[in-house]
Formats: structure tokens, C-alpha cells, sequence
């Protein structure tokens, strides 16, 4: 069992707020997590949730950091977040301003994140994971069509594997680029996810093996969609727990953190 998510306070971590240069020139913020020892560390670039950057995603860097990774979590709403990241239950709210994202311009504020940590002095540029949930899992998954450079990703419940209307915010839905994932991926759901039930899983799967993804799907008995939310109605404690060390064991095996 790894050490968990629970506080973003170690000693051998440094957590701060950095400008992150965009391509769109307009830029925005992002949370950077480094450990203090020399490195050169991986590093893995996070999708928030959709409530943006809240108490867990700050506790996940940290984290990840204390674990040996630098880490990095852009904030794709540019400062327009839900007013109460921390909580999931207000539903209403929370679509609202997922409904309106960009997320053509989300996935590239990733994918400048993953350029960011990939010129730091102290990441080796070869070992870069994308790592994220429920929305954060759609922009990471998109990173990981996108960058065959990436080394993995961990993609939790992404809740966008197709988006009902296609248009400038949402040119393509991200299960029809699967094709072009060159690294391993690790895929994490519940088994009563409303997103992707065991028929839309099993076309997720086929399209995987028909396009011969290294793809490990890992499916927790019990959990729902987002069962990592902690505090919220949907958070399913054995998936959460199970699903964490299964993340951390994958990262560890294919970033190799400490070599």
C-alpha cells in the first residue's frame, strides 16, 4: 500500500502556483509540485477534475511528488472555476461550466503543461505521464492520442468519450483517436459507471485491441462514476483505495522514479 492523497504538506516536496505560457498567447496558471532532491525525476501532467483545481488535486501533486515525480496540473478553466471545487454534489453548477469549456483549448493547456515540465533542468523529457479524472481523464486521454512522446497514462473514468455535439470546443470525440496511442495506458472505472456501461466499455476495449493499444482496464466492483470523490455522495472507498495503488504501482513500473 502507497502512502495516499491526504494532506499536500511534506518535507520533501515544493508545491507553487507558476505562469504557464499557452499557444494561444493568452496563458494561464498551473500548480507545479517538485521533490526537492536532485534529479533528474519523470514527471506527470494532471487533469483536474471538473471542478477544477481543488483540495484533492492539491493533495494528488503533492503527493505524486513526495512519490518522486514532478508534477504539474494546469488550470484549464483560466480562472473561471466553480466557485466550490471542492464539492461535487452541486451537479447543476458543476455541468454548467463543464458544458461550456473549450476543450479543444483544455487539452492543449495540457499539452503546454507536458512542454513545460519537458524543459525543466531537473525532468528527464523521456519519462512523461498524463494522468487524469472524470474530465481530467478526457483531456489526458487526449494527451495520450496526441503525444507519442508521452511514456503512459493513467486515465481515470474520463467522462467525455464522446461529446453530443460536435463544433469548435469539441472538434472530435476521443475514442475515435485511440489508434494513435503508442505508449501503455492504464484505464480505471467502476463497474457502474453511467458513462461508459459494460457496452460502451466493450466497444472502448474493442477498439484497443483492434488497434493494438497497450491498454490494461482495470474495473472496481462497486464504483460508480467519479469514485474518488471523497466527501461527495459518489465516492466509493474500496475502488478509490484499489485504484490508487493499481495508478501508483503503474507510474512507478514505467516511469521508474528514484533510477
Amino acid at each position: 500500500m502507497s502512502v495516499r492523497p491526504t494532506t499536500d504538506q511534506y518535507d520533501d516536496v515544493t508545491i507553487e502556483t507558476i505562469a504557464l505560457r499557452t499557444r494561444d498567447g493568452a496563458g494561464t496558471t498551473a500548480l507545479l509540485a517538485q521533490p526537492t532532491a536532485a534529479g533528474p525525476h519523470p514527471a506527470i501532467a494532471i487533469g483536474a477534475e471538473g471542478t477544477g483545481l481543488n483540495t484533492y488535486i492539491r493533495h494528488l501533486a503533492a503527493t505524486l511528488a513526495h512519490l518522486g515525480f514532478v508534477t504539474v496540473v494546469p488550470d484549464f478553466y483560466r480562472g473561471d472555476a466553480p466557485p466550490e471545487p471542492d464539492n461535487y454534489d452541486d451537479f447543476e453548477t458543476l455541468m454548467s461550466y463543464i458544458d461550456a469549456l473549450d476543450f479543444r483549448r483544455a487539452v492543449c493547456d495540457l499539452l503546454d503543461a507536458i512542454d513545460h515540465v519537458q524543459g525543466l533542468a531537473q525532468v528527464d523529457a523521456s519519462r512523461v505521464a498524463s494522468w487524469g479524472y472524470c474530465t481530467g481523464g478526457t483531456l489526458a486521454l487526449f494527451a495520450a492520442c496526441l503525444r507519442t512522446d508521452l511514456a503512459g497514462a493513467v486515465v481515470f473514468f474520463p467522462s467525455q468519450p464522446t461529446f453530443a455535439v460536435h463544433d469548435d470546443k469539441k472538434p472530435v470525440d476521443v475514442i475515435d483517436l485511440l489508434w494513435n496511442i503508442t505508449g501503455p495506458l492504464l484505464f480505471l472505472i467502476g463497474d457502474q459507471d453511467v458513462v461508459l456501461p459494460e457496452d460502451r466499455l466493450a466497444d472502448v476495449r474493442r477498439r484497443f485491441e483492434a488497434w493494438g493499444v497497450d491498454a490494461t482496464v482495470r474495473v472496481y466492483p462497486g464504483g460508480g462514476h467519479a469514485f474518488n470523490a471523497h466527501g461527495s455522495s459518489m465516492y466509493h472507498e474500496p475502488s478509490d483505495e484499489q485504484s490508487w495503488d493499481d495508478a501508483v504501482d503503474f507510474v512507478t513500473r514505467v516511469l521508474q522514479p528514484g533510477t
